[in-house]
């Protein structure tokens, strides 16, 4: 049986910061899951056996650890630097128990997956998001909240890939979609990689203009809002928590929607392209291989033969 989130939570709870000892968490698990606190009540997670080669980063928010045990083996150490990310820090280590339990090498599966938290957490700090990620992360989700509209909640939310580190935000069975936040009288977008756009079959490219305002009226939105209009479209529990996963993998934690209240946006209107083989854009094929990686701009009025009318 997986670990539930509330269970594991509920055994973080029922461990004094404060005592020594570690509570094991496995269950049926093939490996040996340690949770409890170190020094000045520092959350700390621990993954048995985990042979002295592993090497992870660490970041400001999460130091991780290949430490020798007292029987002569080694563990992967986590521990939380920052007590007010500990929504976050539980989070991830349901996920690295969860996403390895049916690995046919868990170790690795851990490995490959705190990796994909790593963008985040080498961000993530006792600050909120920047005003530019909350207009990214609010053009994600109203993309979102349309797919949850034409698809089945769990399809749409399986498509929502940019928090997995994928090159592109959504991967949908038969397409594919790019979303960018610009200002309201923006004529660019920022291309972040050659990866982001590269890709052999078609996809969308769908602009929000947004600008920050001091506004409450029609067409403005915060990120607690946005976030709040695709949580009532979801209707399974389980469905809600991958979809808060997902989020707090963005840097939202649903701990401190409050405090996003007060930043607004005009929402101006939004624009979708065609990307197809005629699309102008950097890909692996039409640059120099010597050139890895590379950050450029399109302009907008340039691709209007591409914008998609919507009906």
């Amino acid at each position: 049986m997986t670990l539930m989130i509330d269970t594991l939570i509920t055994k973080w709870n029922s461990i004094s910061p404060y005592q020594e000892g570690f509570l094991l968490v496995s269950e049926d698990h093939p490996l040996a899951f340690h949770i409890g606190y170190l020094g000045d009540s520092q959350k700390c997670f621990i993954v048995l056996n985990s042979g002295d080669t592993v090497r992870l980063p660490s970041s400001n928010a999460i130091k991780v650890e290949n430490i020798l045990l007292h029987d002569g083996t080694y563990g992967l150490r986590f521990l939380l630097n920052y007590p007010s990310l500990d929504e976050l820090f539980i989070k991830l280590c349901w996920d690295l128990i969860s996403v390895s339990k049916d690995s046919a090498n868990p170790i690795d599966k851990i490995v490959d997956q705190f990796n994909k938290w790593i963008r985040l957490l080498k961000q993530v700090g006792n600050d909120l998001l920047s005003i530019n990620s909350q207009k990214g992360l609010i053009g994600e989700l109203l993309y979102l909240s349309d797919l949850i509209d034409i698809h089945d909640e769990v399809d749409a939310l399986i498509s929502w890939a940019g928090p997995e580190g994928c090159d592109q935000d959504f991967n949908l069975e038969d397409s594919w979609a790019e979303i960018k936040a610009t200002i309201i009288s923006g004529t660019s977008i920022q291309i972040s990689s050659i990866q982001q756009l590269d890709r052999e079959d078609e996809g969308i490219l769908v602009v929000y203009f947004l600008d920050k305002t001091s506004s409450h009226g029609k067409n403005t939105i915060s990120l607690d809002e946005a976030v709040s209009n695709v949580m009532a479209k979801i209707r399974n529990e389980k469905n809600k928590f991958i979809f808060t996963m997902k989020l707090a993998r963005s840097g939202y934690q649903i701990k401190d929607a409050e405090k996003y209240t007060s930043t607004r946006f005009k929402l101006a209107g939004k624009e979708l392209y065609m990307v197809n083989n005629k699309f102008p854009r950097l890909t692996k094929n039409n640059i120099a291989p010597s050139i890895v990686e590379a950050q450029y701009k399109i302009a907008l009025p340039s691709i209007i033969e591409f914008k998609i009318l919507e009906d």
